[in-house]
């Protein structure tokens, strides 16, 4: 087994709804847009050293990471007040059909139990359940995918299905050791 690359992506729900942006269904959910329009709705996090190279930005919505074949994508999402007035939940991870067939194992949503400390340093915490997505980099390719969510209010009652298309680039070892340790030399130099 290779690392596991954990993918953090906050929904910006308040600016999509009062942006009217128009709500799609799981059938036919809304596309976001690309780049600078997805970039107004969705950030995507990641550890420092799996961000692409070439990438100018680590929270932007065409987040392209480096990895490795054995690797392990793991997909969450949440948005800011989780669950106060509304909230997003991944609907579905798609791989696009124009990729290199068999890249990538079909990403399969998994229930997760985290644990969510009450307060700053006391032991007791709430095991809260949520799903990720999680998917197994299989050979080397530049994999575009679409992650579906959907906004629910704190009744239950679904507001949309939306999605957009990030990046991820898979690299053999030596190439991906390469670019690791250069986006780390190039970060270093920025923050000297």
């Amino acid at each position: 087994m290779g690392n596991i690359i954990n993918i953090l992506t906050v929904i910006d729900v308040e600016t999509i709804l009062a942006n009217n942006v128009t709500p799609g269904t799981a059938e036919n959910p809304t596309s976001l847009g690309a780049w600078t329009s997805s970039d107004a709705y969705v950030y995507m996090i990641t550890a420092k050293g799996f961000i692409d190279t070439d990438s100018k930005g680590r929270a932007g919505s065409e987040l392209t990471i480096d990895a490795e074949v054995n690797d392990v994508i793991r997909w969450e999402l949440t948005c800011p007040g989780s669950g106060l007035n509304h909230d997003a939940i991944i609907a579905n991870v798609k791989i696009g059909s124009e990729n290199i067939p068999n890249a990538i194992t079909k990403p399969e949503g998994k229930v997760v139990n985290r644990h969510v400390y009450v307060e700053a340093g006391s032991p007791g915490y709430q095991v809260i359940q949520q799903t990720d997505f999680v998917a197994t980099i299989m050979k080397e390719a530049y994999i575009q995918y679409t992650i579906t969510f959907q906004i629910m209010d704190n009744k239950g009652n679904s507001l949309g299905f939306y999605f957009w298309d990030p990046f991820i680039k898979v690299l053999d070892t030596n190439a991906y050791e390469q670019a690791k340790e250069a986006f780390l030399d190039k970060r270093n130099v920025a923050t000297v």
